[in-house]
C-alpha cells in the first residue's frame, strides 16, 4: 500500500462539508481524468502533466517516489491516527486517491479498514464508482459511507471506462450510506450535465451535489455561479469546495 498523504482537517465537499475530518489519500487510480486540466510539474523529469487536481495520486511512473510503503496494517493505521492523538474527539476519517477501491482486497488495506472501524471511526469513501466491490467477500465496506463523484464527459475518460452501473448500484444496495457528487464546469452545464447525470443516478433516490470545476481559487470562481443556477434549476444540491477556497490549491489542506 502506498500513502501519499494523511492530514488533519475539514471536509470540502458534499454532504458533511465544514465537518472535520481526518483525511487519508491512497496511491493509484484506475481514470487520468486528462479533461479536467490541471497542470502539475513532474519530480522525475520536470515535464507537465495534465490531469484531475489530485494527479499526485494518481500518476504512479512520476509521482511513487514521493509515496510512502506500507506492508502492515498497525503501522498504516499508526501512521494515520497520529494526527488525532492531541484532540479529544474523532473526526470523520475520509478515504480518498486517487481512487482507493482499487486496493479494496489488499490485505494491508483491509486490516487498516478494520482497526479505524474498531476504533470508532466513521469512515468515508471518496471513490469514482467505477470499481465493482464484492461486499459478500469484503463484508467491512457495508460499514463505511460512499461519496460517489461518479466522472462527466468533462473527465476527458470513454464513458465504458468511466460509469459501471452495476458497481453504483451494488454501492447503493450495500453501503451505509451513499451519495453522488458531479464536478461541473460552463460547457459541460451548456451542452450535457443534465442528461449525463440523469443517465447515471436514475433510479437511485440519493442526494445529488453537483461542485464547480477548479484547482484553485480562480477556477472555482470562474465556475461556481454557473453550478449554482444549474443546481437551482434542476433541484441538485451545490457543495462549494471549501477547502480550496480557504486554503488555494495547498496539499494537505
Amino acid at each position: 500500500m502506498y500513502l501519499v498523504e494523511s492530514f488533519l482537517s475539514i471536509q470540502g465537499e458534499g454532504k458533511y462539508a465544514g465537518s472535520p475530518s481526518l483525511f487519508a489519500r491512497f496511491g493509484g487510480c484506475n481514470l487520468n481524468c486528462k479533461g479536467f486540466g490541471c497542470e502539475f510539474t513532474s519530480p522525475l523529469d520536470n515535464s507537465k502533466l495534465i490531469g484531475c487536481d489530485s494527479l499526485y495520486a494518481v500518476n504512479e511512473k512520476h509521482f511513487k517516489s514521493e509515496w510512502e510503503s506500507f506492508n502492515n496494517s498497525q503501522e498504516l493505521f499508526s501512521k494515520i491516527t497520529s494526527h488525532v492523538k492531541d484532540i479529544n474527539y474523532l473526526p470523520h476519517l475520509v478515504i480518498t486517491g486517487g481512487e482507493p477501491l482499487i486496493h479494496y482486497k489488499n490485505p494491508v488495506f483491509c486490516g487498516f479498514l478494520e482497526l479505524v472501524l474498531d476504533r470508532g471511526f466513521n469512515v468515508f469513501f471518496e471513490t469514482n464508482g467505477s470499481v465493482n466491490i464484492d461486499f459478500d467477500a469484503f463484508p467491512l465496506y457495508k460499514k463505511v459511507r460512499f461519496a460517489m463523484s461518479v466522472k462527466l464527459s468533462n473527465s476527458g475518460e470513454k464513458y465504458k471506462k468511466r460509469v459501471n452501473k452495476k458497481a453504483v448500484q451494488s454501492i447503493v444496495l450495500h453501503a451505509k450510506e451513499a451519495f453522488f457528487k458531479f464536478v461541473l464546469d460552463k460547457k459541460i452545464i451548456k451542452q450535457s450535465a443534465k442528461k449525463e447525470i440523469l443517465d447515471i443516478t436514475s433510479g437511485f433516490d440519493m442526494p445529488i451535489f453537483c461542485m464547480p470545476l477548479g484547482k484553485n481559487r480562480a477556477e472555482i470562481k470562474k465556475n461556481a455561479s454557473s453550478v449554482v443556477l444549474f443546481c437551482i434549476k434542476n433541484g441538485y444540491n451545490y457543495s462549494d469546495r471549501v477547502h480550496i477556497n480557504l486554503w488555494d490549491n495547498k496539499k494537505g489542506a
